[in-house]
């Protein structure tokens, strides 16, 4: 399955868990939290449909990547430069940045994001 193909399914399946008008409303650019309204509790739903959708289990750790990136944990919480090239590479990202925290790569996670460790997991 390719990541478009995801992406399109994720928009699918969204729409109902996030309360959402349309399929039209999920873009693969458009952030979960931020642009989608998506709350913590919905991830306890996102994660049941990706398993039960697609297949493949993620645990929420997978989507709050920021907290070890190499086995490197920031002392004060923020990305280093190191870990965010590295977040952009593996998630086919730009929007991660040296300074970032936790909370704000959870904000601004994508539903491409998330289609890129779904089609990872089916490739494994």
């Amino acid at each position: 399955m390719q990541i478009q193909e995801i992406e399109k399914k994720l928009s699918e399946e969204l729409v109902p868990i996030l309360g959402l008008d349309s399929v039209e409303d999920v873009k693969p650019d458009s952030a979960l939290v931020r642009d989608l309204g998506a709350e913590s509790i919905d991830y306890v739903e996102i994660l049941y449909m990706i398993e039960t959708v697609f297949g493949v289990k993620i645990k929420i750790e997978e989507l709050m990547m920021a907290s070890v990136v190499d086995g490197e944990t920031p002392d004060d919480g923020r990305l280093t430069a190191k870990m965010a090239e590295k977040l952009n590479r593996d998630y086919d990202s730009h929007q991660f940045a040296a300074g970032q925290t936790t909370k704000d790569v959870f904000n601004v996670f994508t539903v491409h994001n998330l289609a890129v460790i779904i089609h990872k997991k089916l490739a494994a």
